[in-house]
């Protein structure tokens, strides 16, 4: 997920091609500013080395900041390293700063974005969600990999949007707490519990994709906003 303001960008998590997705959604990859990964599972965090070396390809100057939890500092580094793309001659400058691990704690702030976060719950890997609030608009929080909890209520209370996890079914409840992961009727609750406008549907499992509606439908039975499924490459303006 990147949320764009004139001051720049803020890219959420980082899968595959990400230079190439972001040109094909109309955003500068150079306006990064930013990069915040929540977790170090594979398709969160692959596209990280691919994005860096991309950048300084294209003649990047800007420093660039990575967030993230306190424990996944050195494993990024090690990851950037291990292809040689955190002291290159030439490289731009580039930070992985820890965030606090406390509840609601403010990481940083972008122009008129401001950026807060707290732990969720995804079994034996530490993870987080991240609450943006524009000073001057609306809030979006991101919560995927995750069971539902108490911390992203807290979090997402009177946001307009929350994007949150969906991987399973309704009838696969089971697997999905097996997994540290949410169905898309617990997602519904999740958002009605913090009385959201928008809730949007992301992490959806691959065997679950010719059925988005009906796991659309699910969330509907727990939430009575606006329910979406996330889309790559649309845009939500905030």
């Amino acid at each position: 997920m990147v949320v764009v303001v004139p001051e720049g960008a803020l890219l959420i998590d980082c899968g595959g091609s990400p230079v190439q997705k972001l040109r094909r959604a109309g955003v500068d990859p150079q306006a990064l500013v930013s990069v915040v990964i929540t977790h170090i599972h594979p398709d969160h965090v692959y596209g990280l080395p691919a994005l860096v070396r991309n950048l300084a390809v294209l003649g990047r100057q800007a420093p660039l900041t990575i967030h993230c939890r306190p424990e996944h500092v050195e494993p990024l580094r090690s990851l950037l390293s291990l292809f040689s793309t955190l002291e290159r001659p030439g490289m731009f400058a580039l930070t992985v700063r820890a965030i606090g691990l406390a509840e609601d704690a403010h990481a940083f702030d972008l122009g008129p974005l401001s950026v807060r976060t707290s732990p969720n719950e995804h079994g034996a890997m530490p993870n987080f969600a991240v609450r943006v609030d524009a000073t001057r608009g609306r809030s979006v929080v991101y919560s995927s990999d995750t069971r539902p909890c108490d911390a992203v209520v807290a979090l997402a209370r009177g946001a307009d949007t929350l994007v949150h996890d969906a991987t399973y079914s309704e009838r696969d409840r089971g697997r999905a707490g097996g997994h540290a992961h949410s169905t898309a009727e617990e997602a519904g609750e999740v958002a009605a519990r913090a009385g959201v406008r928008r809730l949007i549907l992301t992490h959806i499992g691959a065997e679950y994709h010719d059925e988005v509606d009906a796991l659309a439908e699910e969330a509907r039975k727990r939430f009575a906003g606006e329910v979406e499924i996330a889309r790559e490459l649309v845009p939500y303006p905030l």
